[in-house]
């Protein structure tokens, strides 16, 4: 049975370490970090699911992530998104329209694999569910089935991960 929503949630490519001056906010990716985004670009558009809309923090290396993937969507800068918790996020995930068919938010650990596990229901993929039980690093993808309404979204089927490298 198809599903009637498609999440991907990916967590941003790997930034710089915090520097004297610099907020956490203000954190750039690193060389290998805009070679891991455009990796995870190519691999997104390599599937037979593309999003609709991203939603995505506004910090410097999930916008960076963002326009590094060279997706043709649009894209929400949600402040919710910023290093918020699981709960946030799904919150976030809860308030997309109904008509996006597959909705795609980018943001932090530990939040954002906190949801992941968090939303891994009955029919997931094994394999899948243990790796991200155990580590999400970044620029790691995973994409979920979602059998219900943005809004009444609890769990979902956890389908493909894509291990950050």
């Amino acid at each position: 049975m198809a599903s009637e929503h498609t999440l991907l949630l990916l967590r941003h490519a790997q930034a710089v370490d915090f520097a004297a001056g610099r907020g956490d906010r203000d954190r750039q990716l690193t060389d290998y970090g805009l070679e891991q985004a455009v990796a995870v670009g190519n691999a997104i558009r390599s599937r037979a699911v593309r999003p609709d809309l991203a939603v995505c923090s506004p910090a410097t290396r999930t916008r960076q992530t963002w326009t590094a993937l060279g997706l043709d969507t649009p894209c929400e800068f949600d402040e919710d998104v910023y290093n918020a918790g699981s709960d946030t996020l799904l919150d976030v995930v809860r308030l997309i329209a109904e008509q996006v068919g597959t909705a795609m938010i980018i943001g932090h650990g530990p939040g954002l694999p906190s949801l992941a596990a968090q939303l891994a229901g009955p029919g997931s993929d094994q394999r899948a569910l243990d790796v991200i039980n155990s580590r999400y690093p970044t620029a790691t993808l995973t994409e979920f089935a979602v059998d219900a309404p943005w809004a009444d979204l609890q769990i979902a089927r956890l389908d493909w991960l894509r291990l950050g490298q």
